[in-house]
């Protein structure tokens, strides 16, 4: 009897894992195929979603609903849902400018991640890089303006989610919108994303020596960097 009990438990706890597992690559599928249709060199079809929300909708329900996961799985399920959520809050109060157009479009507007009510910022700065310190984290989440890096037109996922990383940064490093080099001077200027998350970069003093790893235009190290203003303008089809 004994060994029949601890059978059944066994067999009850992988069932138990093999549905969280199946939920989470359901929740994947899913988000990969929202980005893919809504999502096109980075813009967003906003007015799209905002007429027919279900897709948009359903996504942010099983955000709400899913268990707490670990490792890569919980990192490339926070990127998806923080991304999923910008765009829930956008087309909310569609139309509108940009997320600056809507008072702390950040902070004040709660949503359900995982059984807890959360802001966008918390979710971004307590669930997913307190957790998972990555500085790479900056070019895969897109708060909804021209100013980011280029959304994703695919969801993130555990299995190969380095790469997609690595790739994501990759794009957005050799991007205008995120580096260019004064055509004279030779000088670097960098997205005011370096300069706000300086540390998550290494610092002020490890900044080019990042942007080189992945940006490979020629520019002259001993003028400094600047740092050029944010475009906080939608990024809308």
């Amino acid at each position: 009897m004994k060994n029949l009990i601890t059978f059944l438990f066994a067999c009850l706890v992988a069932t138990i894992i093999a549905i969280s597992a199946t939920g989470q690559t359901s929740f994947t599928d899913q988000a990969n195929n929202f980005f893919k249709t809504n999502v096109k060199a980075g813009m967003v079809d906003y007015n799209g979603i905002k007429k027919d929300p279900k897709m948009l909708n359903d996504l942010a329900a099983a955000i709400g609903k899913q268990p707490a996961l670990k490792g890569d799985d919980q990192k490339a399920f926070l990127i998806n849902a923080y991304n999923i959520l910008v765009i829930k809050n956008v087309v909310e109060f569609m139309p509108l400018k940009g997320p600056l157009a809507v008072e702390d479009f950040f902070t004040a507007q709660k949503f359900t991640v995982q059984g807890k009510k959360t802001s966008l910022n918390d979710l971004e700065k307590k669930m997913l890089t307190a957790n998972f310190p990555d500085p790479r984290l900056h070019f895969a989440l897109v708060c909804a303006a021209m100013g980011c890096p280029q959304l994703a037109s695919f969801a993130f996922s555990a299995d190969g989610l380095d790469d997609q990383l690595e790739r994501q940064t990759t794009t957005a490093l050799n991007s205008t919108g995120f580096i260019r080099v004064d055509a004279k001077t030779k000088q670097l200027q960098l997205s005011q994303i370096f300069d706000w998350y300086q540390a998550d970069f290494g610092g002020k003093d490890q900044l080019m020596s990042y942007v080189s790893k992945y940006f490979k235009e020629p520019y002259d190290r001993s003028k400094g960097v600047v740092f050029y203003e944010y475009d906080w303008n939608l990024n809308i089809q």
